[in-house]
């Protein structure tokens, strides 16, 4: 008897700690689980004909309207319309939380030499800068138009000691040199007032 009891404890034993860390993990992500259907039914997903841009939400089943640049975002949405960045944004999260408990923050463009949904891809242009949304590389064409016009060979005539413009330019010259010496900090901590 003692030793059909044993096993029952062991077998108890067993299970209660298999389930705890099933129980532990669902009540540390309670806060952020969503409810995905299983099959996805795309006909039960609302229009998003009055959406600028749009994404999908957290199930990958439905496509709800992106918050835009500096709008108020979400860490989860499930099937809810403008709290995921759409692409080539990113939502900074604030340290508080909403009313409801939520972590919330504000849509805020990719850092440069990142893009795509969440900033998740690397640019990978040569100069570091591609579009935000779709990773394509930018080309300024301030940049190429100076890169393909050969430049302005005018000839430019140096200017000899021998040479003056307006005055005299020998006598400056020297006028300035002993304005120097006079005024030099070594000058006055050797002469005393």
């Amino acid at each position: 008897m003692e030793h059909l009891l044993l096993q029952d404890m062991k077998g108890f034993l067993l299970l209660t700690l298999l389930l705890m860390p099933v129980h532990a993990g669902a009540a540390w992500s309670a806060k952020y689980a969503v409810d995905c259907p299983d099959p996805c039914d795309s006909n039960a997903c609302k229009s998003t004909a009055r959406c600028k841009r749009t994404v999908l939400d957290d199930c990958g089943c439905c496509r709800v309207c992106a918050a835009a640049l500096g709008e108020t975002c979400y860490r989860t949405v499930s099937g809810m319309d403008g709290v995921k960045c759409g692409p080539g944004l990113k939502c900074q999260f604030y340290t508080e939380e909403d009313d409801f408990g939520d972590e919330f923050g504000i849509c805020k463009e990719c850092p440069y030499g990142s893009y795509g949904m969440e900033c998740r891809k690397t640019c990978n242009c040569p100069s570091g800068i591609c579009d935000r949304v779709t990773g394509k590389c930018l080309k300024f064409p301030f940049f190429q138009l100076s890169a393909s016009k050969p430049p302005n060979r005018r000839k430019i005539s140096s200017h000899t000691d021998n040479d003056m413009a307006s005055g005299d330019g020998n006598s400056v010259k020297e006028e300035f040199v002993k304005e120097k010496v006079i005024h030099s900090p070594v000058m006055k901590w050797l002469n005393p007032r």
